[in-house]
């Protein structure tokens, strides 16, 4: 049986780095720029907007900053999106997937036992 989603997506200009990059990527370890490209799938319960798309918009671009984020990856950026998600929208499957200039990234997806 398949889901119903809410999908919603936005960009960020955003720097990080990565402090531990190895050798053969060590520009990698200095703080670069990016835009991040961010997409927000959830689950709703019936087709009728029962998760409004621009009010889930407006909840992912509040608690999805830019700027300076230290040495933080796309996959703890995805994540935490993900927790502040489940706390707002609880009982849902998701999935936040975070993109550096919309090429390479990562997916983060969670699953609710009923």
């Amino acid at each position: 049986m398949g889901r119903m989603l809410a999908v919603v997506r936005f960009t960020r200009e955003g720097w990080h780095s990565w402090p531990d990059a190895p050798e053969s990527r060590a520009y990698l370890a200095s703080l670069h720029r990016h835009l991040f490209h961010v997409e927000v799938q959830l689950e709703v319960f019936h087709a009728e907007r029962e998760v409004e798309y621009h009010d889930l918009l407006d909840f992912c671009k509040e608690h999805f900053h830019g700027g300076d984020r230290g040495g933080v990856s796309c996959e703890t950026m995805a994540k935490g999106l993900a927790q502040r998600i489940t706390a707002r929208f609880p009982e849902r499957w998701g999935q936040v997937s975070v993109f550096e200039d919309n090429e390479v990234g990562a997916v983060y997806s969670w699953e609710v036992q009923r």
